[in-house]
């Protein structure tokens, strides 16, 4: 007899030969079902103890002794169900489990001014109000078009009812003292160069030369990037 579909159902070897023996045997004493699984009494106690814990095995007492029997086969099936209703009630739980080990991660390359004015246009598209948005600056960019668009940017983020907070070097301090929407402290340690992180995304460009912008979308990152920049806010001044 194929007994795959018993162990299936999550019971052990001799859980399923101690079925079948009460089968078999129909109420009964434990002694029988010693002799009748061909397995040793201490395994078969604990395997009739199991069943009577899944809902199994019942028993009643005639005097000081225990008669054994089993659920007839087709009540096998309310067990079952009774383990689909207990997963049921779990996997709302599972599923966030399983949200979060699979987080959307995703990376985009812009090229051009543009393409880095639009990657930190995105940067903060669909933020909400006291959202973070925090930013690195190594160099301060003469050309004409960028300023206009830092200007422009400040508003934005502005309106957006953003907490902006940025890191520069100190020779820079002069610089970013013109803009006063921003929350600005200086530092001479080693800083990354033109790093903005806000809303789960990483923006990562350079202006000069061929000008490129990497904008990553990662949660892990994110956190990652963010406690850098507090390690070091809180040591500048």
């Amino acid at each position: 007899m194929d007994t795959s579909a018993l162990e299936e159902l999550g019971l052990s070897k001799g859980e399923v030969n101690v079925y079948l023996a009460l089968l078999k045997l129909g109420e009964t004493k434990v002694g029988s079902v010693i002799e009748k699984s061909g397995m040793a009494s201490s395994a078969v106690h604990n395997s009739i103890n199991s069943l009577w814990e899944k809902g199994i095995v019942s028993y009643i007492k005639k005097g000081k002794i225990k008669f054994y029997k089993c659920l007839p086969p087709k009540q096998l099936i309310d067990y079952l169900e009774d383990k689909k209703k207990r997963l049921l009630q779990i996997i709302p739980e599972l599923d966030s489990l399983h949200h979060f080990s699979t987080e959307k991660q995703e990376a985009e390359i812009f090229e051009g001014i543009k393409g880095i004015m639009s990657m930190l246009n995105l940067l903060i598209d669909g933020t909400k109000r006291n959202e973070e948005y925090l930013f690195f600056s190594v160099k301060a960019d003469n050309n004409k078009e960028i300023q206009e668009f830092f200007e422009m940017y400040d508003s934005k983020r502005k309106e957006k009812g953003l907490i902006v907070k940025g890191l520069a070097p100190k020779e820079l301090k002069e610089f970013f003292d013109k803009r006063k929407l921003l929350k600005m402290k200086y530092t001479n340690a080693p800083l990354l160069s033109n790093v903005s992180i806000c809303n789960d995304k990483i923006a990562i460009f350079a202006w000069e030369d061929k000008p490129v912008g990497y904008l990553i979308e990662s949660k892990q990152l994110y956190n990652m990037f963010r406690e850098f920049f507090y390690n070091l806010w809180g040591k500048s001044q």
